[in-house]
């Protein structure tokens, strides 16, 4: 068996930061398409441009729905217009769709596909995912749930100021009373302070960030993918075709995964797809539900299906978790209505390694590499006994 370590240290140590449009991200893409190519599969690049990270388009849209705040008093139609546009937009970036990030420049990207055929007629397709970029540091870094707190009040906050805008514009319309305008106003300063604030330590977050090593954040994700397609490939399923897939640009929205989608449409309506993130540490969870806010559920038949196979072994124990902080691979498949999951390392809900400085090797528990293996592989075999037997594929 090709060990997860071996790659999560080559990856994290060897190559090290993976910054989007880097040298080193473009060398792990090679490492990655050699590995895959020594196991014998059927090798893809797929090409695309992107920007680097979609963290600024949000912060364009909070220092938007600011300035509507500040307007509120002065052009009514203005704030209201500013206020709306921020809101919608961020919503859509939250939930992976780019508007403001696509104004920014871009650079070549890479997705790096292995596909491992099966022995008879493929009746399944299932798609092991996983993100090779790194992020920058975080504010954060120690503490990801008060992020995601932080997160959601600024989903709050520009509610409040779009209605706000409205009220203001009502008043205007109906001319109250100036005083009670400038009070309701007053009454909003809090949201727009705080969303003031969010946005500098975020922006001073991203000036003064560097790109991490990604050990855990997800060299693990990557090492785990490429030893399943190795196990896979010198012992392929019967009616399941496999991919692995190592995406680009996973801090950038998931804008790997996106193209991937683009490019596959009709053939991924129907596949599985499983996405890898953080199993160097933590206990193994099953997410049920992922991203900010509001968040999309996960497939439900593969949550039991991966149950069924970590019941197979005694070494491969797994929960149910939620993920709120991040936007992964699978939630961009899941906003898209694909079946999808993350099957990830989380202690409490959160990632350990999550934006960190600290992520490095050394901190990688290599027996929950393996133990991640061990299940990805019973649970394939899984979803292979279930193509057979099911009337339905």
């Amino acid at each position: 068996m090709s060990l997860p370590s071996k790659h999560v240290l080559y990856l994290s140590r060897r190559i090290g930061p993976r910054g989007a449009g880097s040298d080193r991200e473009a060398a792990a893409a090679s490492y990655i398409l050699d590995t895959l190519g020594e196991s014998g599969t059927e090798v893809e690049l797929e090409t695309f441009s992107c920007w680097d990270s979609d963290l600024h388009a949000v912060l364009v849209l909070y220092a938007l729905s600011v300035v509507a705040y500040l307007l509120i008093l002065k052009g009514w139609f203005i704030s209201l217009i500013l206020s709306i546009i921020a809101l919608f937009l961020f919503q859509l970036e939250t939930f992976s769709w780019s508007t403001i990030s696509k104004l920014y420049p871009r650079s070549k990207a890479l997705n790096v596909i292995g596909k491992v055929k099966p022995e008879k007629a493929r009746k399944r397709l299932v798609v092991l995912v996983a993100n090779y970029d790194t992020p920058k540091s975080s504010p954060f870094a120690r503490t990801p749930r008060l992020y995601r707190f932080f997160y959601s009040i600024s989903f709050l906050a520009m509610i409040v100021i779009a209605l706000l805008s409205l009220l203001g514009a009502i008043a205007e319309i109906t001319r109250a009373q100036e005083e009670l305008a400038f009070k309701m106003w007053l009454l909003g300063s809090p949201f727009a302070l705080f969303l003031l604030v969010f946005f500098l330590i975020l922006l001073i977050g991203e000036l003064r960030g560097k790109y991490t090593s990604g050990a855990n954040d997800n060299a693990s994700g990557v090492g785990v993918m490429l030893s399943v397609i190795a196990s896979i490939s010198a012992r392929p399923l019967e009616f399941t075709e496999v991919w692995g897939v190592a995406t680009a640009r996973g801090n950038a929205g998931g804008r790997g995964m996106v193209e991937l989608i683009r490019r596959h449409r009709s053939l991924l309506k129907n596949s599985y797809i499983i996405n890898l993130d953080h199993l160097g540490r933590g206990k193994m969870n099953v997410l049920t539900r992922e991203g900010a806010i509001f968040g999309f559920g996960s497939s439900r038949k593969l949550r039991k299906l991966a149950f069924q196979a970590a019941s197979r072994s005694k070494d491969t124990q797994i929960s149910e978790g939620k993920c709120r902080i991040k936007k992964s691979d699978a939630l961009v498949a899941i906003a898209r209505g694909y079946r999808a999951v993350t099957i990830g390392g989380m202690d409490d809900g959160a990632y350990h390694g999550w934006r960190s400085r600290l992520d490095t090797y050394p901190r990688i528990q290599r027996n929950h590499l393996d133990n991640a293996v061990k299940l990805l592989d019973n649970l394939l075999d899984e979803i292979d006994h279930e193509t057979i037997h099911s009337p339905n594929t």
